[in-house]
């Protein structure tokens, strides 16, 4: 199908999405992660390595990270891809490209300022029509009390005639899916973290702002460190729910692959 995606999840909640027909990377969100907890999956060295090669080929030339936690970015990654192509577009937080700035002074870095209170957007791709991507960005508080002074992007991604919504670690409140829905009432997929789906709560305001097709759960916490029981929680409420939002896919393993 001319013009279809492929997402790889690269890692907790990184993703690659590429179109199929070039292979032609349109955007890397989040891909370079490195949690100092070990609560969640960090980007594995394959994929790492694989990123950077991207990056140096220059078949990767944009990256988006949603905030500034190092379960979404790491500045170690980061500048080892900004030596790979020191015109790496990299777009993200005022925290997150004060960070990169500090260490080098390569790339092109694009900064949402927290007191952005509308939609950025940001063409993407090589300028042929059929192949464009466009992004749109707006800042959405983080989920968690503890974070609430955290600035987090939530990226609207139109590419390959799919609507993709991926809201970084949005707290999930009626504003996040109704600003959503001035963009897109139809979300094509959904590519985000478990609870954004896993929470009746979260659910029922979702359902009542979005019409969403497919979604890909992510930032799943390690198994070994799940002690709460989180994913098979997770899993129990969508199998449950009657609200006509879609049984998600699980991205447990680094390195898959998905049709968009």
């Amino acid at each position: 199908m001319p013009g279809a995606l492929r997402a790889c999840h690269t890692g907790n909640a990184g993703v690659l999405i590429y179109m199929e027909e070039t292979d032609e990377a349109a955007l890397g969100v989040d891909v370079f992660c490195r949690d100092r907890k070990g609560l969640y999956m960090d980007t594995p060295k394959e994929e790492r390595k694989r990123l950077l090669a991207l990056i140096g080929n220059q078949e990767l030339k944009t990256l988006l990270f949603t905030h500034e936690h190092g379960d979404h970015f790491c500045l170690e990654d980061v500048l080892e891809a900004l030596k790979e192509n020191p015109r790496l577009h990299i777009i993200s937080t005022q925290a997150v490209i004060r960070r990169i700035r500090e260490k080098s002074g390569a790339g092109i870095l694009t900064e949402i300022r927290r007191e952005e209170t509308g939609m950025v957007k940001i063409g993407l791709g090589s300028g042929n029509r059929k192949h464009a991507a466009a992004l749109t960005l707006f800042n959405a508080p983080h989920m968690g009390e503890q974070f609430a002074e955290v600035q987090n992007l939530v990226c609207l991604l139109e590419a390959g005639g799919k609507k993709i919504l991926l809201p970084g670690d949005a707290r999930p409140d009626a504003e996040l899916f109704e600003r959503t829905a001035s963009w897109s009432p139809v979300i094509d997929w959904l590519i985000g973290p478990f609870p954004l789906l896993g929470l009746p709560s979260s659910r029922k305001k979702m359902a009542a702002a979005l019409t969403v097709r497919r979604a890909l759960a992510v930032h799943l916490p390690r198994p070994e460190k799940d002690i709460h029981g989180w994913r098979a929680s997770a899993v129990k409420v969508c199998e449950r729910a009657q609200d006509g939002l879609p049984m998600p896919l699980f991205g447990d393993a680094p390195g898959v692959t998905y049709r968009l």
